[in-house]
């Protein structure tokens, strides 16, 4: 660990376990879980990982802030839910996004089901199927059989932590202390904060979750059980529903690329947070177990994968006794 190599990576069984046996799977068999691709779930042949997008959930912020309509092509790819000068609350503001996010998510939930069908009309996989469970009793194609354990499509959120943080710079500078008016805000956004420079550091200062701090962490706590219980209420061809997932793997690069500048401080095109329950690069202010304490805040039981990042420097794991209290840590 100590080279930055970043393997091994440190899963949790109480986790991974407590995912399957709330599925309905037989505790006994979530006990031999596999992982498969980076860390997403498997029961070794009985489920699988197929479809399995990334989601950009600030592209959909900022769509949201422009009533529905994607800046940089200026087309209506959202719904029309209303203009964010028009909203009264914070709450107006959050219920328009889950609006967005449902909406997209449901695009998101098509598109893999026609990736599905796609790959089991011209992709069967005779050798594959055949590893699975029940093969001859089936005598089908695995694209062409619901399995035990269905986890054949996922819904992968990316970014969401930049959305939590963004939330929280609104709620806090424009809905509660009024520092910031709403026009304001949405001109320097529009303008990648060059001339608002003083409202960009208001936004940089506001509340960051990876700190403790139940402000913002309450966001993402709720920003993550709205993707975890919407996911589910989509069909995949296989039988079963969608699984929600959150791993990043190389996309916070290419999604921050998408995205237009956000009200958590961020420029345009700048990376996006690197893990899923991890703190937004640079912006955990309060040690690791303030981190953790933020992490601990949002319910992962119901995802079939997280991502939490924690970087070190490392003059800090030098001796055994540095080595000792990070085993404590990754215990804890």
């Amino acid at each position: 660990v100590k080279t930055g190599m970043g393997m091994p990576a440190f899963v949790s069984d109480k986790s991974y376990i407590g995912y399957l046996v709330s599925q309905g799977v037989p505790l006994r068999e979530a006990r031999d879980y596999a992982l498969a691709g980076c860390l997403d779930v498997n029961l070794p042949g009985k489920s699988r990982i197929n479809a399995f997008g990334m989601f950009i959930a600030p592209l959909v912020l900022e769509i949201t802030l422009n009533n529905g309509i994607e800046s940089r092509t200026g087309k209506q790819l959202g719904l029309r839910t209303g203009e964010f000068e028009s909203f009264e609350t914070f709450d107006d503001l959050m219920n328009a996004y889950k609006a967005q996010m449902a909406h997209f998510m449901s695009l998101a939930a098509e598109e893999h089901n026609i990736l599905l069908h796609a790959q089991a009309e011209l992709f069967p996989d005779a050798v594959h199927s055949a590893l699975m469970v029940d093969a001859i009793k089936e005598g089908k194609d695995a694209l062409d059989r619901t399995l035990p354990f269905e986890n054949g499509a996922c819904m992968n959120v990316v970014g969401m932590i930049n959305v939590a943080d963004s939330m929280a710079a609104v709620k806090k500078l424009v809905f509660e202390e009024k520092k910031i008016t709403k026009k304001e805000l949405k001109a320097a956004l529009d303008a990648n904060w060059e001339g608002y420079e003083n409202i960009r550091k208001m936004c940089l200062a506001a509340p960051k979750y990876g700190n403790g701090d139940y402000y913002v962490d309450s966001i993402a706590k709720e920003l993550y059980q709205f993707w975890a219980d919407t996911s589910v209420t989509f069909p995949t061809i296989f039988g079963g529903t969608m699984k929600p997932a959150g791993i990043s793997i190389t996309s916070y690069g290419p999604g921050g690329a998408l995205t237009g500048a956000t009200p958590d401080g961020r420029y345009v095109g700048e990376n996006l947070a690197d893990g899923t329950m991890s703190a937004v690069q640079g912006r955990d202010t309060h040690g690791p177990t303030a981190l953790i304490r933020s992490a601990m805040t949002i319910n992962q039981t119901p995802y079939q994968s997280t991502l939490f990042n924690m970087k070190f420097h490392p003059s800090a794991l030098k001796t055994t006794e540095d080595l000792r209290k990070l085993a404590s840590l990754i215990k804890t």
